[in-house]
């Protein structure tokens, strides 16, 4: 069942919006519309690694 709040929006879409920005750290939320309704959301996720030590790319790099 739809769950509609005082202004006429659909709870359950700022819960999933809610719910998408709280889990992510790096990436992207984004929300599809048709005729005024969101029909979608979708969430890219990135992970971010710490920088390690220089690879054989840079070494060589520098050889040259």
């Amino acid at each position: 069942m739809q769950k509609i709040d005082e202004s006429g929006y659909d709870t359950a879409i700022f819960e999933e919006l809610q719910k998408c920005l709280k889990d992510l750290a790096y990436g992207e939320v984004i929300v599809t519309v048709h005729d005024s309704r969101v029909v979608q959301i979708e969430k890219r996720e990135k992970k971010r690694f710490p920088q390690t030590k220089q690879g054989d790319c840079t070494g060589r790099a520098q050889k040259d």
